[in-house]
C-alpha cells in the first residue's frame, strides 16, 4: 500500500494529554535510513500506512523498506510505532508483550523508558522494541539468509540510532499556555 492509503484515525477518539505522544502518522516520511546506508543498499520504494484498527485504544503507523547486503540477499526492515491512550496502560502492555511474545530477548538501552532486543527462534528475524511514555516503536529486520554475529550486533546498533533519531520527531505534546 502506498503511504497514507488508509484513513487517519479519528482525532477526537485518539486525543492525548500533554506529555503523551500523539498517534504517529505517515512514519515513512519521517524515517531516515542513513544508519544502514554504509553497509546496505536500499531496494525499491518504501511502503507505509497508518494503522487505526483500535483507535479508542491505540493508533499508529507502519513503514517497510527492503535493503540488500549485496547480490540477491535481501533484508526486509519494518517499523511500527503506535501511541496508546495513556502511559500506564502502555507500560503494562509492553511488559506483558515482552514476557509472552518474545522468548529470546534481552534488555537493551535505547531511547525511551524501556527497551529490549530479540531474535526469532524460528527464523533469522531480529528486532528492537522500545517504549517512551505512551509511545511504542519497533524495528524488525527479516533477512532472507542468516546474518553473522557481527551483522546482528551492527544491525542492533543501527536500529537503536534510527529510533533515537525518530522518537524525538514524534512528540510528546506540550502543555498549552
Amino acid at each position: 500500500m502506498p503511504n497514507g492509503s488508509l484513513p487517519s484515525p479519528d482525532a477526537t477518539v485518539t486525543a492525548v494529554k500533554p506529555g503523551d505522544y500523539p498517534p504517529p502518522n505517515h512514519i515513512c516520511e519521517q524515517l531516515d535510513f542513513k544508519e544502514f546506508s554504509d553497509v546496505f543498499q536500499l531496494q525499491g520504494a518504501r511502503d507505509g500506512y497508518n494503522t487505526g484498527l483500535e483507535p479508542e485504544r491505540v493508533s499508529g503507523s507502519m513503514c517497510e523498506q527492503s535493503i540488500s547486503r549485496g547480490g540477491t540477499d535481501l533484508v526486509k526492515v519494518s517499523f511500527h510505532c503506535s501511541a496508546g491512550r495513556d502511559a500506564d496502560t502502555a507500560v503494562k502492555e509492553f511488559d506483558l508483550n515482552m514476557k509472552v511474545l518474545y522468548e529470546a530477548r534481552e534488555t537493551a538501552t535505547g531511547p525511551g523508558g524501556q527497551a529490549f532486543r530479540y531474535r526469532n527462534a524460528d527464523s533469522p528475524t531480529i528486532g528492537l522494541k522500545v517504549r517512551a511514555g505512551n509511545l511504542e516503536c519497533q524495528v524488525e529486520a527479516e533477512p532472507s539468509a542468516l546474518l553473522t554475529e557481527a551483522e546482528i550486533d551492527n544491525s542492533f546498533t543501527r536500529m537503536t540510532r534510527l529510533l533515537q533519531t525518530l522518537i524525538p520527531k514524534l512528540g510528546p505534546l506540550k502543555a498549552q499556555p
